[in-house]
């Protein structure tokens, strides 16, 4: 079975060659919890979509970062269509993870001061850090590992948060690390957040589609995604 190719193993799936966890919110919160009591150094989470298995495709750094990183979610229920059972959005595992109590940091958003001052914890903007190079990032993680959190959201969008998390850990003193996308634009009221009856039916995408229409460039790449999978199912028959 080749690379890009559908696998499954227990509650693991690996969708054209990005590995993902099928699995409930309530077993995310277990995980994140056992990292936070026991590890001492950051363990990064990714939360995987249809586009980060397409950006994947074209960038082998970032397909490396999501199959090595420590925990990969399933988030977009496009990958239901390779065989994901269970769909956790990023937007609710980080809505849950405020809920319990954690010591937070956020960093690289616009509104990542509202996030701060709406659920506690500490905060940098951060977002010159991707273009301003290693200067600005020793000032950030110098900023973090004052502050010790036990997780860290970082909202510099994919591919950019995961690459900067994955070129960091080993410097910075937080338990779990996280990206976040445009979670903190949701939890702050900035975007409105869809009915639970459009959650349910799994077309949160086309929700921000139409309330983001900047995004429909973005969404080329799902009809892309679909047709690899058919290309793959026809072709390995």
């Amino acid at each position: 079975m080749n690379d890009t190719q559908v696998k499954q193993s227990h509650n693991k799936v690996k969708v054209l060659g990005v590995g993902v966890a099928s699995t409930e919110l309530v077993e995310v919160l277990t995980k994140v919890d056992e990292f936070v009591r026991k590890n001492h150094k950051l363990k990064l989470i990714v939360t995987v979509n249809p586009e980060f298995v397409m950006l994947a495709q074209e960038d082998e750094e970032f397909k490396k970062i999501l199959n090595g990183a420590d925990l990969a979610i399933a988030d977009g229920v496009g990958l239901k269509l390779a065989g994901v059972r269970n769909i956790v959005p990023g937007r609710r595992i980080v809505e849950a993870l405020l809920q319990k109590g954690y010591k937070v940091f956020y960093l690289g958003s616009r509104v990542a001061s509202e996030m701060a001052k709406k659920y506690g914890g500490a905060y940098d903007d951060g977002e010159k850090s991707i273009r301003a190079g290693e200067r600005e990032s020793k000032r950030i993680v110098a900023k973090i590992n004052k502050y010790k959190p036990d997780i860290l959201l970082v909202a510099y969008g994919a591919p950019w948060q995961e690459k900067w998390l994955w070129a960091n850990r080993s410097k910075i003193k937080a338990k779990v690390g996280m990206g976040v996308g445009g979670a903190f634009d949701y939890l702050t009221g900035r975007v409105k957040l869809p009915p639970e009856w459009i959650n349910k039916i799994g077309l949160e995408w086309l929700w921000r589609l139409v309330h983001e229409r900047w995004r429909w460039r973005r969404q080329l790449r799902l009809l892309r995604f679909v047709w690899l999978l058919g290309k793959n199912f026809i072709f390995t028959k």
